[in-house]
C-alpha cells in the first residue's frame, strides 16, 4: 500500500476517533484519539521519529499552557465568580446575555488570542447558565464562534494571523485595517443565525447537571493584582509582534507569576495548580501536529490542493479559490497547521491573499470540531464541567455560520 494512502486512512480513523463519542468504557478521550493518529504514523513509517519531532510546535503549546496556568490563577482568585456575578445582573434577558457573552468575546478576541478567550470563558459561561437555570450549550457555541470571528480583526487575535504577519512580514496596522471590518460586519449575521438556532433551546429552563465545584472565595487585592498580570500579558502580545519575540513569551511569564500568587496564599496548592491544566487538550494538539505532518510528507496535501484551481505550477489563486481551499483544509487538519500548509504554496504576490488566507481559515475554522483550537478547548474545558458538546450537531451551524461569514469576507475583500 502506498504511504499515501497509509497516511489517509491513519487520518480518516483519527478524525472519527476524535469527532464520535464512543459509550461506556469504550470511550476515549480526544487527547488520546490524536496521540492513536500520531503512534499509527511513526508505527506505519508515514513519518520518522524526527520528522515528528520536527512537526510539534513548541510556540504553541508553550503558549497554550502559559495560557491555562494563567487561567488557573485567575480562578483560584475569584474571577469567575464576579463575572458570572455581573453577566447575571447585567444581562436581564436570555436573548440579550447570549449577545453580551458573544460581544464580550468578539472584542476580547481582536486584543488577545481566542485560544485564551474561550479558555477563560467556558467556565464563567456554565456557571453563569447554571444560576438562570439555562442550557449551556446555546451560550458555548455563541462564545466559541464569535472568539474566532473577533480574532480575526487582529495580528494578535489567534495564532495562524500571528504566523502569517510573521512569515509574509505584513504590517499590523494594514492587517487590521483589511479584516477588523470584516470581523464588524459578520459578528451581528453571527448573533442572528445563533439565535435564529437556538431559539427555543435559549429560553426554556432545564435542570443542570453541571458538575459545580464550591465558588472560589473572592480575593479582592490578588485578584487586582492578576488582571494586572493578565492587561500586561496583553499588551505583551501586542509588543511581541513589533519586536519580533514568541508570543508565548508573555504568557509564560504571566504562568509563572500565577503560580507564585497562588503559593503566596497557600503552599501546597501546587499540585493543585497541575491537575487544574488539562493536559488533553497539549497531548491533542502534539498528536494532530504528527498527524498533519504525515498528511503533508506523504503527498496527500498536494494531491488535495491539485483539486483547487491556482496551485499549480506558475498558477496563482483568485480570492474565491484559496477561501475555498483555506476553508477545506482548515476543517480536515484544524486552521493552524492549514496556514502553517498553505503558506508554503501561496504565491508572494499579490499581498491580499494573504489576508484572504487568515480570514477564509478563521472564519472557516467555525464549521467543525476540528476547524479550530479554539472549538478544541472550549469542548474539553466544558466537559471538564459536566457539559458535552455534540460534535456532529455543532456543524449544522457551524458549517452555514462558516460559509456565510467567509462569503461576507470575500465580498468584502474583493472590494479592495
Amino acid at each position: 500500500m502506498e504511504t499515501m494512502h497509509v497516511a489517509l486512512i491513519i487520518f480518516l480513523l483519527t478524525y472519527v476517533l476524535i469527532m464520535v463519542r464512543l459509550p461506556g468504557k469504550l470511550r476515549i478521550g480526544r487527547g488520546v484519539a490524536a496521540l492513536v493518529g500520531l503512534t499509527l504514523m511513526i508505527l506505519l513509517g508515514v513519518v520518522t521519529l524526527m520528522e515528528a519531532w520536527r512537526s510539534v510546535d513548541f510556540d504553541v503549546l508553550f503558549l497554550l499552557i502559559g495560557m491555562m496556568v494563567l487561567v488557573v490563577g485567575l480562578e483560584y482568585c475569584g474571577l469567575f465568580e464576579v463575572i458570572s456575578k455581573i453577566l447575571v445582573e447585567r444581562f436581564r434577558s436570555r436573548k440579550a446575555l447570549l449577545a453580551g457573552i458573544m460581544g464580550i468575546s468578539a472584542l476580547l478576541a481582536a486584543l488577545v488570542l481566542n485560544d485564551a478567550v474561550v479558555l477563560l470563558f467556558t467556565p464563567i459561561v456554565i456557571r453563569t447558565c447554571a444560576k438562570i437555570r439555562a442550557d449551556p450549550i446555546p451560550f458555548i457555541v455563541g462564545m466559541l464562534m464569535s472568539a474566532n470571528i473577533g480574532s480575526v480583526a487582529t495580528a494578535i487575535g489567534n495564532p495562524q494571523n500571528a504566523y502569517i504577519v510573521s512569515f509574509a512580514g505584513l504590517g499590523f496596522i494594514d492587517f487590521s485595517l483589511h479584516l477588523a471590518p470584516v470581523a464588524v460586519v459578520c459578528m451581528p449575521v453571527a448573533y442572528l443565525l445563533l439565535y435564529a438556532v437556538f431559539r427555543k433551546r435559549i429560553e426554556i429552563d432545564v435542570e443542570t447537571k453541571i458538575h459545580q465545584e464550591e465558588p472560589a472565595e473572592i480575593d479582592n487585592a490578588r485578584l487586582r493584582f492578576m488582571i494586572f498580570i493578565t492587561m500586561a500579558m496583553f499588551a505583551g502580545f501586542i509588543v511581541s509582534s513589533f519586536l519580533g519575540v514568541p508570543l508565548y513569551v508573555p504568557a509564560v511569564c504571566a504562568a509563572v507569576i500565577a503560580v507564585i500568587v497562588v503559593l503566596s496564599k497557600d503552599h501546597t496548592q501546587g499540585p493543585w495548580v497541575v491537575k487544574r491544566v488539562d493536559w488533553s487538550i497539549i497531548a491533542f494538539f502534539i498528536g494532530l501536529f504528527v498527524v498533519m505532518e504525515g498528511v503533508s510528507v506523504s503527498g496527500l496535501l498536494g494531491e488535495l490542493s491539485s483539486l483547487f484551481p491556482g496551485f499549480g505550477p506558475g498558477e496563482t489563486p483568485t480570492i474565491l479559490s484559496l477561501s475555498l481551499f483555506s476553508l477545506v483544509l482548515s476543517n480536515l487538519v484544524s486552521n493552524v497547521p492549514a496556514v502553517m500548509l498553505l503558506s508554503n504554496l501561496m504565491p508572494p504576490d499579490p499581498e491580499i491573499l494573504w489576508y484572504v488566507l487568515a480570514g477564509a481559515s478563521t472564519l472557516g475554522g467555525n464549521a467543525t470540531f476540528l476547524g479550530s483550537a479554539a472549538n478544541v478547548i472550549a469542548a474539553e474545558s466544558a466537559e471538564r464541567y459536566g457539559v458535552e458538546i455534540d460534535l456532529i450537531r455543532l456543524m449544522a451551524i457551524g458549517i452555514p455560520m462558516a460559509v456565510v461569514t467567509t462569503g461576507l469576507m470575500i465580498i468584502m475583500l474583493n472590494l479592495f
